[in-house]
């Protein structure tokens, strides 16, 4: 199920009633807003919106349940009365419902869209004579979920559609650390080769892709976003790790050049990546903190 959070096209029909082309058997809302006319009415709303879940996820078609189109504290007994049922906590599709305690106060009614990790809701409302749509985060809090001492909450309408909540998109493959091999064409964003191409193998970190290409940023590059064939990067996968740099073991600069000193202890480093055959490691030791290492003397942790 996906939540709604705008408010509807103008036309839709589960939100008109039916002297305007739509299902509804409830009343035109206050202020009515053209082409939904069943709002500004929190019983307008809720009474669509249950019914176009039911209707999207079992395909449906029309409005099932037009009954719920009483006083908005009277929901839960005109739902039980056509075969519905209610529980205490709010449930996904459902009607959240209140009772209205103080004088000439008809209760309220709210549509779950989403149930939140941290236990609250995001409800989609509507207003008789304030709002036609809004979207709330409500907490439990007291119990009543966020209305005040007018209210009294009474339990929320089971959708009978039982909607699932909306997947969880994968995680982004992005960024992630890769290598530039030496020789590999660079492009600007509009496609253009740059004059140049890589003249060494080239750490980099990898934003995302355009046209087919890979978005890079590496240090060494002017501008320092290229893009690149996915062909020429090679993805650093399994770093970072904790290492050992042996004693006596040569370092190196990003160009290859060899420091006059060597580590002159076992030093533990971070290894952050691999760049032309060895790795890249970071020491608090070193200076600079970042060398460049022969793999075979590191030792992994």
């Amino acid at each position: 199920m996906k939540p709604q959070t705008t408010i509807p096209n103008k036309g839709n029909p589960f939100y008109n009633t039916t002297s305007n082309g739509g299902y509804s058997w409830c009343i035109q809302g206050k202020p009515t807003v053209e082409g939904l006319n069943v709002l500004c009415n929190c019983v307008g709303w809720s009474c669509a919106r249950f019914n176009e879940v039911y209707s999207t996820e079992t395909g449906y078609k029309g409005m099932k349940y037009p009954q719920l189109n009483c006083n908005a504290e009277n929901f839960i007994e005109r739902a039980t009365s056509i075969g519905l049922t209610y529980q205490n906590e709010p449930c996904l599709g459902g009607i959240m419902v209140w009772q209205g305690i103080s004088k000439n106060n008809a209760g309220h009614v709210a549509s779950v869209e989403q149930i939140n990790s941290d236990g609250s809701v995001l409800t989609s409302e509507s207003g008789y004579n304030h709002f036609a749509f809004e979207n709330y985060t409500r907490y439990k809090g007291n119990g009543n979920w966020g209305l005040n001492s007018n209210f009294k909450y009474l339990g929320c309408i089971i959708n009978p559609a039982n909607p699932k909540p909306e997947p969880t998109p994968p995680p982004s493959p992005y960024p992630f650390n890769g290598i530039v091999k030496k020789g590999s064409k660079l492009y600007a964003e509009n496609g253009n080769q740059y004059k140049n191409p890589a003249s060494a193998d080239r750490q980099v970190q990898v934003l995302g892709e355009v046209n087919g290409r890979y978005k890079v940023y590496g240090d060494t590059f002017n501008p320092h976003i290229v893009y690149v064939n996915k062909g020429d990067v090679i993805p650093n996968t399994g770093y970072p790790f904790n290492g050992i740099v042996k004693k006596g073991s040569p370092l190196y600069n990003e160009y290859g050049g060899r420091y006059k000193n060597g580590a002159s202890a076992d030093r533990d480093v971070r290894v952050e990546g691999e760049l032309n055959g060895r790795y890249k490691v970071y020491g608090n030791t070193f200076n600079p903190h970042i060398v460049y290492v022969d793999k075979q003397n590191v030792i992994r942790k």
